[in-house]
C-alpha cells in the first residue's frame, strides 16, 4: 500500500511581500505548488522545508519576470 504524501505550508517574504504555497515531500523529493506554479528537486542531504523555500523563492523569481507579481 502508497503512503500518501503529507502536505505542508511554506511562507516566505518576497520583494517586501509574503508569500504562501504548499509542499509535499515523497519518496525524498520535495514538491511545491503555489498559485505562481510549482518545482520538484530531489531533497539531498537538506532538510525538506529549506529546499520548499529555495524552490518557492525560485517560482516567485520566475512569476515576477513574467510579470504575474
Amino acid at each position: 500500500m502508497r503512503k500518501e504524501p503529507k502536505s505542508f505550508s511554506v511562507t516566505i517574504e518576497f520583494d517586501g511581500k509574503t508569500y504562501s504555497a504548499t509542499y509535499t515531500v515523497s519518496s525524498r523529493v520535495v514538491t511545491v505548488t503555489s498559485l505562481y506554479g510549482s518545482l520538484s528537486t530531489q531533497v539531498g542531504g537538506s532538510r525538506s522545508d529549506v529546499v520548499a523555500r529555495m524552490l518557492f523563492h525560485e517560482i516567485l523569481r520566475g512569476a515576477k519576470s513574467r510579470g504575474e507579481l
